[in-house]
C-alpha cells in the first residue's frame, strides 16, 4: 500500500500530528511519501529559524519531498508542484492535513487524483481566536472575516470531495457544521466526519515503572511526594505563573509537592518565572528545563504523578500515553481527553484551578508507589486504545476502504 501525506509544515525535530502519522504508517508496512514545503511553522520559529532545504530525502522510513515556498502569509503556505509530487507517487490514499493552511488544497480538484480516496484532518475551533484584549479582538474579527472569504470555500470543497473528515476535537465538528452552506453539505459532513483526537506515537510515549523509578531517584523525589509536570512553550498567557503560585500555596500548608516545567526558551519571561520560583517556600523543589527530546520528556512524565496544562497542547495528549493523570480546564477543546476521576480532573474556569489541583494532589499523595504504578499502567493501556496513532490510523484506513477491519496486527508496545 502507498499513502501520500500532504501538509504545509513538517518539522520532525518538533513532532506533531503529521510526523507521528508518517512514522506510524511506516511501522504498519505502508510506503509513505510526505509532500510538504520548506517553511518553518510560525509557532516553532524559536526552535528552528532557517527554512528546510528543497529536495527529497528518506527519513525514518518515509520519503520526504520539500517544495519551495511560492507564497506565505501567517500559517498559510503555497508551493508549486504539490499535485505532481502526489500523482508521481501513485498513492492508494491521501491524508491531507491542515486544509486551512491552503498547501494541499489543489489536490481536492486534481483530475488525476479523482479516484484516490482522501482523508482531511481538521483542528479548527473558535477557542483558538484570542480575545484577551481590544487589539486581539480586532485581530480575531479580521481572522473570522478572512476565513469566510478565503478559507471557507476550501473547507466546503473538502467536505464534498474527501471520503473522510477527521475532526481532532468534538468542537471542530461544530466548526465544520458552520462552514456548510446548505442541507446537502450538512448531510455529507454527517456521513463523512469522525472525531479522532490528536494522538501520540506509542513507540515514544508509554509507561515504564523502571523509567519512573530511575528518574525519580535522579531527581531526588521521595516516594510520598507528588511530582507535577507541565510541558509547553514557556511564553506569557500560558497560565504558568498561576501553576507556580498554586504549588507554592500547597507547600505552605505542608503538602508534599514538586513542580517541573519543560519548554523554557531562556528569555526574559523565563527569568521572570525563575524569580517567582525563588519566592516560593521550597524553591529547590521547582525545576525549569528547555525543550527536551521525546525520550527524556517521556521519562519525566513517567516520574511525575500529575500533569497540569492550562490550555490545549499536543504534549498533554502525549502524556496520556504515559498514563499521566491530568488536571485540565473544562473547555470544548479538552473535554474529550479525560475520564474524570480515572485519567484526570477538570477544573471550572475561572476560579476552580487551585482547589481542583489540591484535590488531585491529596488523592495521589496517600497512595503507595505500587498503587501509583498500577493506576498509571491501567490508564496508559486505556488511553492507547483511544489516542495512540496505531489505533487512530487503523480507523482512518478502514474508513477510507484501503484496510479491512481487524486484518492488521497491533504493533508491539515498547517495554
Amino acid at each position: 500500500m502507498r499513502i501520500a501525506v500532504v501538509c504545509g509544515h513538517f518539522m520532525p525535530e518538533v513532532g506533531y500530528q503529521e510526523v507521528w502519522i508518517a512514522r506510524t504508517l511506516v511501522r504498519k508496512g505502508i510506503a509513505v511519501r510526505v509532500v510538504t514545503s520548506t517553511a518553518v511553522s510560525s509557532s516553532a520559529r524559536r526552535l528552528r529559524r532557517r527554512p528546510y532545504p528543497v529536495g527529497r530525502i528518506c527519513e525514518d522510513g518515509y520519503e520526504l519531498v520539500r517544495l519551495p515556498v511560492a507564497f506565505r502569509f501567517r500559517s498559510a503556505v503555497l508551493s508549486r508542484g504539490v499535485v505532481s509530487a502526489v500523482v508521481e507517487w501513485r498513492p492508494d490514499a491521501i491524508l491531507l492535513l491542515g486544509v486551512g493552511k491552503l498547501f494541499g488544497v489543489p489536490i481536492l480538484t486534481a483530475a488525476e487524483l479523482r479516484q484516490v480516496p482522501i482523508a482531511c484532518f481538521f483542528s479548527e475551533l473558535h477557542e483558538y481566536r484570542r480575545r484577551h484584549s481590544l487589539s486581539a479582538r480586532v485581530v480575531s474579527w479580521l481572522q473570522d472575516r478572512g476565513f469566510e472569504l478565503v478559507k471557507r470555500p476550501f473547507y466546503r470543497r473538502a467536505i464534498r470531495r474527501a471520503e473522510l473528515l477527521v475532526c481532532n476535537m468534538p468542537a471542530t465538528l461544530e466548526w465544520l457544521q458552520q462552514c456548510c452552506a446548505n442541507r446537502e453539505e450538512l448531510e455529507l459532513l454527517e456521513a463523512k466526519a469522525r472525531v479522532l483526537a490528536l494522538g501520540y506515537d506509542p513507540q515514544l510515549f508509554f509507561f515504564s515503572a523502571l523509567e519512573r523509578q530511575q528518574t525519580r531517584e535522579q531527581l531526588g523525589v521521595r516516594p510520598e511526594e507528588v511530582l507535577i509536570l507541565t510541558v509547553t512553550r514557556v511564553v506569557p498567557r500560558k497560565g504558568l505563573e498561576r501553576i507556580i503560585a498554586a504549588v507554592g500555596k500547597m507547600q505552605r500548608v505542608g503538602l508534599p509537592v514538586r513542580y517541573v516545567l519543560v519548554g523554557g526558551l531562556g528569555d526574559g519571561y523565563q527569568r521572570e518565572l525563575l524569580e517567582q520560583i525563588q519566592r516560593q517556600p521550597i524553591p529547590e523543589h521547582f525545576a525549569v528545563y528547555p525543550f527536551l527530546p521525546p525520550e527524556q520528556t517521556r521519562r519525566l512524565a513517567a516520574a511525575a504523578d500529575l500533569g497540569v496544562w492550562m490550555q490545549p497542547a499536543i504534549s498533554a495528549n502525549e502524556s496520556l500515553g504515559v498514563g499521566l493523570p491530568l488536571v485540565l480546564p473544562r473547555r470544548a477543546s479538552l473535554l474529550h481527553l479525560l475520564q474524570e476521576g480515572r485519567t484526570g480532573w477538570y477544573w471550572e474556569e475561572p476560579h476552580g484551578f487551585e482547589e481542583t489541583l489540591a484535590t488531585a494532589v491529596q488523592t495521589i499523595a496517600p497512595l503507595s508507589e505500587a498503587q501509583r504504578c498500577q493506576w498509571r499502567q491501567a490508564a496508559a493501556d486505556e488511553n492507547a486504545a483511544r489516542f495512540s496513532y496505531d489505533a487512530i490510523l487503523e480507523q482512518v484506513l478502514v474508513a477510507l476502504g484501503v484496510r479491512e477491519r481487524g486484518v492488521s496486527q497491533r504493533d508491539g508496545k515498547a517495554a
